[in-house]
């Protein structure tokens, strides 16, 4: 049995909890209600009301077909077994609902009907399998210590949520950046995967399929079929707070299985969600260096500090996996509940291999970066454990290599779909220029706090088992060192930053851990985790500001920090999207919109476009020449060529409002009034619609 390799620090963990005060019984019950309230009031404002908390039931029921799964790994009296249950179970939910879809029988009834289908098939299989693997009791104790640790995840999102797209005195909405590069891309996919049309379109490039990693989306782009809520993004923020519970417990889970211990577990945890970098620090040194005020923090893009300093790669900090990446989030909590089982995988059961590979290949799905990066650590880790089972080594390489099957037919899937068609060819190998540039500083200002407290483990816990957490460390950093998005070289930081974030907590944990035998190591590893914390902190307070900071108008590096949508705007949009067809396309301008309102119509009218710039998809040629076709449609002064362009691109309505009238004149705009070629369908202000006759 894997749990003989604890020895002694499991068997004083078992001693101590069952030894707990009973107050602790207490604790949990305040901070269970304390995150029950935030949760239910923090739904109540992002879906508008009491409709909203309908939202909360329909994530739940999302989660149903994973949940036979987990309790036949980890058992129903665990929480890892519900937890891991939970991420696969709104995975599998996706594919369900999607199911009908790519068989061209969509609607509500099929997908209800498809889902009922997978959840009877997951509860008639597993439900009497179980736990296969033998992992250390859990207790109210670790339950306290996961609910204090969820309470962040809230905090973290209640703001910048909640201000997203709020209303000023003139009645203009405003979307602080990053939200404009991640949200309201995901709100324009989610629109396009609700119409229930396989393969989904490219809503900036209606001629060709949507190549990119949707899975994620299919249950909000299912429940807003039903008109529950007024608006896509209310769908999506309700569903990344839901979804973001089952993250960072994940990441608990994960560090406790590595070092069962709930305190460890806990700060290792929090610190990779608060308190990983020292970049905002380092900002505030560098400022009262020259004398200039702190003011300048609104200014910066705090979490990248490595790159607007320093020119290397970055490392977003797990608040953005909240509040912008939400897909990459969960691909990693379904890829730790994969890298979780070898260490406590017995010999001679593939079946385990098969649950660890159904996790792996649902993360591949979800975010096939993610995943795949995660299959390699699961095969590294499973083959240095099986090394380590001595004379059982082939009976235990036997139990988890069966996840090469799940996770082959996953891929399998994901190049059917064509979910990365094209990003192959965009990725190179070799030492990264960008990480280069500064090898040591970047991840010192990236993830020294977190570091200082994770290495440590390397020496103190060799006896524990520790090969999951190193070998993603090892993964991790060698993907950030040698590999390169040519497309989007700093795209690499993040990804591989995120595999660190959420494994080098369980190294964390055992530093801690471990620290706790002696009296001099407890006093050193405590004051060293405060001073981390205290490094580490200023970057997520002033990352979280600057994501709520929609007062802060000022110019960005090529991108207004808030974008503001003013009423005529979004009256045209509003127009649009409910007395237009749902396959209409309306075509904007696309060169003048830059970064700012480059998926104005997507996001806002969800409707299609002919041609576009999607900062948030990989680039193509195709964009280029699609959009310099659409904006000579706006540039010429000729009616009749306009129209001409219009007719070639299969645009069914042109959209016009002041970005156009600035960028082009007045007189190029006009052309649109043309009778012979165009109607106006609608007027408000500076924003009208045009119908292409």
């Amino acid at each position: 049995m894997r749990l003989r390799h604890y020895n002694q620090l499991t068997l004083t963990a078992d001693t101590h909890r069952a030894t707990a005060p009973v107050r602790s019984s207490l604790a949990l019950r305040f901070a269970a209600g304390l995150l029950t309230v935030a949760v239910v009031m923090l739904t109540w404002m992002l879906g508008g009301g009491f409709r909203g908390l309908a939202y909360l039931p329909l994530f739940a029921l999302s989660t149903l077909p994973g949940l036979p799964i987990g309790f036949a790994l980890f058992g129903r009296n665990h929480a890892a077994g519900w937890i891991s249950g939970a991420a696969l179970g709104y995975a599998l939910s996706g594919l369900a609902l999607w199911l009908p879809v790519q068989l061209h029988l969509p609607g509500i009834v099929s997908g209800c009907s498809s889902w009922t289908l997978v959840t009877l098939a997951s509860f008639l299989t597993f439900r009497r399998i179980g736990p296969l693997v033998a992992v250390p009791r859990w207790t109210r104790r670790d339950t306290l210590a996961l609910v204090l640790v969820l309470l962040a995840v809230p905090g973290l999102v209640w703001l910048p949520f909640t201000r997203i797209g709020s209303i000023d005195g003139e009645g203009n909405r405003r979307y602080r950046a990053y939200f404009t590069a991640d949200f309201l891309w995901h709100v324009a996919l989610t629109a396009e995967l609700a119409r229930m049309e396989s393969p989904p379109r490219n809503p900036y490039l209606v001629s060709r399929p949507l190549n990119y990693y949707w899975s994620y989306f299919v249950v909000p782009a299912f429940i807003s079929t039903t008109g529950l809520l007024p608006f896509t993004h209310n769908y999506l923020t309700i569903n990344a707070l839901c979804a973001g519970l089952v993250f960072v417990s994940m990441i608990f889970v994960f560090a406790w299985l590595t070092i069962p211990r709930a305190g460890p577990a806990a700060v290792g945890t929090l610190l990779a969600l608060v308190a990983a970098s020292a970049e905002g620090v380092h900002a505030m040194w560098t400022l009262w260096q020259g004398s200039r005020p702190f003011e300048e923090l609104r200014h910066l893009n705090i979490d990248a500090i490595t790159y607007w300093f320093l020119r290397g790669l970055t490392v977003d900090g797990l608040p953005r996996s909240l509040w912008y990446t939400p897909q990459h989030a969960a691909a990693c909590a379904l890829s730790l509940i994969a890298l979780a089982v070898p260490a406590y995988a017995p010999a001679g059961r593939p079946a385990i291999g098969l649950v660890s590979g159904l996790a792996l290949g649902c993360a591949l799905i979800v975010s096939p970066a993610i995943g795949g990066a995660f299959c390699l650590i699961y095969g590294l880790t499973a083959l240095w454990c099986a090394l380590r089972s001595g004379s059982r080594w082939f009976a235990s390489l036997m139990t988890t290599a069966t996840a090469a099957v799940p996770a082959a037919t996953a891929l399998a899937w994901c190049i059917f779909s064509g979910t990365f068609e094209g990003a192959g060819g965009a990725v190179a190998f070799g030492l990264s220029r960008s990480a280069m540039r500064a090898p040591v500083m970047i991840p010192v200002l990236a993830l020294g706090p977190l570091l200082v407290i994770a290495i440590p483990a390397l020496i103190l816990g060799w006896r524990l088992r520790l090969e999951a957490p190193i070998v993603a460390g090892a993964v991790g950093f060698a993907l950030f060192y040698f590999v390169t998005l040519t497309t989007e070289p700093i795209w690499i930081g993040w990804r591989s930053g995120q595999i660190l974030l959420v494994t080098l907590p369980a190294l964390a944990a055992a530093t801690i851990a471990q620290s706790l035998k002696g009296r001099l190591s407890t006093v050193i590893v405590r004051i060293a985790v405060v001073i981390s914390m205290v490094i580490g902190l200023p970057t997520a307070v002033i990352d979280l500001h600057n994501a709520q900071d929609v007062e802060n108008a000022a110019m960005g590096p090529g991108f207004r920090w808030t974008v503001v949508m003013s009423p005529d705007s979004q009256a045209a949009v509003n127009w649009i999207r409910e007395n237009t067809p749902a396959d209409a396309v309306v075509q904007m301008s696309v060169g003048p919109r830059g970064r700012e309102t480059w998926t104005l119509i997507p996001t806002f009218a969800e409707r299609r476009m002919a041609a576009g710039q999607p900062i948030s998809l990989l680039r193509m040629r195709e964009y280029d020449r699609q959009s310099q076709l659409a904006d000579g449609m706006f540039k010429t002064h000729d009616p009749e060529e306009a129209s001409r362009i219009a007719r070639s691109l299969d645009v069914d309505f042109v959209y016009v409002d002041q970005v156009e009238r600035q960028a082009f004149g007045d007189a190029a705009a006009e052309k649109f009034r043309d009778s012979r070629f165009f109607n106006e369908a609608f007027a408000n202000g500076t924003a009208a619609v045009y119908e292409v006759r």
